[in-house]
């Protein structure tokens, strides 16, 4: 009878004890290294999901900046082909001045060998007068 006792004592102590024992299906035992590698990679893939999203923005932005630039860079080619064309047109000018002055100045002179001319036949003529009134 007392083997009869403890084995029933024995066994209401297994069976307590498997009952106040509850597994958690919840838990996963990895061995410590997989598990070091596991946190270790969700970290590494945090990472680089918030390091891919900073780099999509800064591609966004410097595309906005490259088509600004490329905007500000093809106003300043309009306004040198407009330049190009203020300074030709006024060196065109300057070229019709200089033509017009040189054009000018030569008829200056013919006007003044005109005038010269004129102005010594009147005094060969007004003496030849005058010498012929006073011979007279």
């Amino acid at each position: 009878m007392k083997n009869l006792t403890l084995l029933f004592f024995l066994l209401i102590s297994f069976v307590s004890q498997s009952q106040t024992k509850k597994i958690d299906s919840t838990e996963i035992c990895f061995p410590y290294q997989v598990g070091k590698q596991i946190l270790l990679d969700l970290n590494e893939c945090d990472k680089t999901v918030e390091l891919l999203k900073s780099t999509e923005k800064e591609v966004i932005l410097l595309n906005k900046k490259v088509n600004s630039k490329d905007t500000i860079i093809n106003l300043q080619k309009k306004q040198l082909e407009i330049d190009s064309v203020i300074i030709g047109k006024t060196n065109e000018k300057f070229e019709i001045v200089n033509q017009e002055n040189t054009n000018l100045r030569k008829d200056i002179k013919t006007i003044k060998t005109k005038r010269t001319i004129i102005e010594s036949a009147l005094g060969l003529f007004s003496a030849v007068l005058i010498y012929l009134i006073a011979t007279n």
